[in-house]
C-alpha cells in the first residue's frame, strides 16, 4: 500500500511539473497579452493595429458661455462622426486645468498665438480659426500613411495605475526622435459650466486632461527595438478617487516626433 501511496505522489507531482512547463499563452514579452508563466504560445498574443488616427486639443473653459454650447456640440460631433479613430482631449484654462496641460496651451500659444475659447487644434499641426474648420483636417489626417501602430491597456489597484503601451515602427519609418506621452484623461465629469443659456451645474465634462503620466507634456524619448517594436509600463500614483473617479479615467497613448521646433503628432491609440 505505502508503494502504490509513493506511486501515486509521483504521478501527480510529474503531472503538476509537465503541466506548469506545457503551459500555452502569449510568449511575446513586446505584446500586451504577454503570459510570462507560458512555455508554449498558443496565438493568443495580440498587436497593435496599423491604423492612423487623429489627435484634437480642445482649448476651453468653464467660464466661457461658447464652450459649454458651441464647443460642447463639435465635441460630441467629433465623436459621433469618427468613433475611436479621432480622439479629443479638453485642456481647461480654469478650475479643470492641470500643469501638463497648461504646458501644452503654452507650446500652441506659441505656436499659433493667444487664442481664445472654445479652440480646436489638430494636434500641434493646425489651429482652428472657425470651430467647424476641424472636420477639414481631421479626416485627411487620419489618411496619412500610417508610421507608428500603437495600443494601450491599463489596469487600476489600491490607487495606482499600471499602464502598458504596445508601438510598431510601420511603413520604413524610422522612429528617430519620438517621444511616448501617456495622457490620462477623465470622462464624464460633472462639473458647472457657462453655457449660452446661463450657467449648468450639472454640466458633463469630457476627455478632461488629469495629468501626462510622466509629468512632462510631450512625454519621454522612446526607442524600438531592432524588429522595430516597443513596450512601455509604468505605474502612476493617482489622486484620491474623492478627488477622480477612476471608472471614468483612461489612458490615451500618444507618439510624438521633435522636428527641432514643434512636436509632429505621429499616432494616438484608440480609447
Amino acid at each position: 500500500m505505502r508503494n502504490i501511496y509513493k506511486t501515486f505522489s509521483l504521478v501527480i507531482i510529474l503531472m503538476s511539473v509537465f503541466s506548469s512547463c506545457s503551459k500555452k499563452g502569449c510568449t511575446d514579452p513586446m505584446s500586451l497579452a504577454y503570459d510570462v508563466e507560458a512555455s508554449k504560445d498558443d496565438g493568443s498574443c495580440t498587436y497593435p493595429e496599423n491604423v492612423k488616427r487623429s489627435l484634437v486639443f480642445l482649448k476651453t473653459w468653464t467660464g466661457c458661455p461658447p464652450c459649454g454650447t458651441d464647443g460642447k456640440l463639435i465635441h460630441d460631433s467629433i465623436e459621433s462622426v469618427y468613433g475611436n479613430t479621432a480622439q479629443v482631449i479638453s485642456l481647461y484654462t480654469s478650475a479643470l486645468t492641470c500643469a501638463e496641460g497648461v504646458m501644452i496651451q503654452n507650446h500652441l500659444d506659441n505656436l499659433f498665438g493667444q487664442q481664445g475659447t472654445p479652440r480646436f487644434y489638430l494636434s500641434t499641426d493646425q489651429v482652428m480659426p472657425n470651430y467647424w474648420y476641424v472636420f477639414d483636417f481631421i479626416t485627411p489626417q487620419i489618411m496619412e500613411q500610417n508610421q507608428v501602430s500603437i495600443a494601450s491597456d491599463f489596469n487600476i489597484n489600491n490607487g495606482k495605475m499600471n499602464i502598458k503601451v504596445q508601438s510598431q515602427l510601420e511603413n520604413g519609418f524610422s522612429g528617430e526622435n519620438c517621444n511616448l506621452a501617456l495622457y490620462v484623461t477623465e470622462d464624464k465629469m460633472v462639473h458647472s459650466q457657462s453655457t449660452d443659456n446661463g450657467t449648468d451645474e450639472n454640466f458633463i465634462h469630457k476627455d478632461v486632461l488629469r495629468i501626462e503620466a510622466q509629468g512632462l507634456e510631450f512625454g519621454n524619448s522612446i526607442s524600438f527595438n531592432a524588429e522595430g517594436k516597443n513596450l512601455t509600463e509604468l505605474e502612476l500614483t493617482l489622486a484620491p478617487s474623492t478627488i477622480w473617479n477612476y471608472d471614468n479615467l483612461h489612458v490615451n497613448a500618444v507618439i510624438w516626433q521633435f522636428d527641432g521646433s514643434n512636436y509632429k503628432f505621429i499616432n494616438v491609440s484608440a480609447d
